[in-house]
């Protein structure tokens, strides 16, 4: 890897956990009882990467903020595993559909499809294992209480990323772009 890789990969790193400490991860929460689900901007920055660099240094920025969450994150070590399993499942779907030359608004809506299959299946596992007080407080039957959840979060994981993250993160990548081409 190229120094200018891990050095954008740093800043971009600092910048997911500079988002994560002010609190602006936190921001907007889906209501009770799904409050756990929070469109989180600082995932935007491993997107960023992916859009600026390549793969390999949008996935050096969500294990890097992985770690960081291991130690300032919600609900350790469980909320960080879910950040990471939903950011990396996202640049995966990124990448492979690009990795098929698809047209943008394509690779948007396998990102996004993918992410939410991907966390479906984490989901079911945590949430059988972990959260059977949750599953019921949705609905007094279980199998109902977990459908339901899974069909909020599947619901949730498409927003996010195709319409909060991928907006933000081909915005501010056009801008920097544009900087770029500036003529001192």
């Amino acid at each position: 890897m190229r120094s200018k890789d891990i050095a954008g990969a740093a800043v971009l790193a600092a910048l997911a956990s500079l988002l994560t400490l002010s609190g602006a991860s936190t921001l907007l929460r889906m209501p009770p009882p799904f409050s756990y689900l929070v469109f989180d901007p600082s995932e935007i920055p491993s997107l960023i990467a992916y859009f600026s660099f390549n793969f390999r240094v949008s996935f050096l920025v969500a294990v890097i903020h992985f770690i960081f969450l291991l130690f300032r994150g919600e609900f350790i070590p469980i909320g960080p595993f879910m950040k990471f399993s939903a950011v990396i499942s996202m640049l995966i779907g990124f990448h492979v559909a690009f990795k098929m030359k698809r047209k943008e608004i394509f690779c948007v809506m396998f990102s996004s499809l993918f992410r939410a299959l991907v966390m479906t299946v984490v989901n079911i596992i945590v949430l059988i294992t972990l959260f059977r007080d949750l599953i019921l407080s949705v609905s007094s039957n279980y199998t109902i209480g977990l459908l339901l959840i899974l069909l909020v979060t599947a619901v949730y994981n498409v927003i996010h990323v195709a319409l909060f993250n991928y907006p933000v993160a081909r915005a501010i990548v056009y801008q920097i772009e544009k900087i770029k081409k500036l003529k001192y």
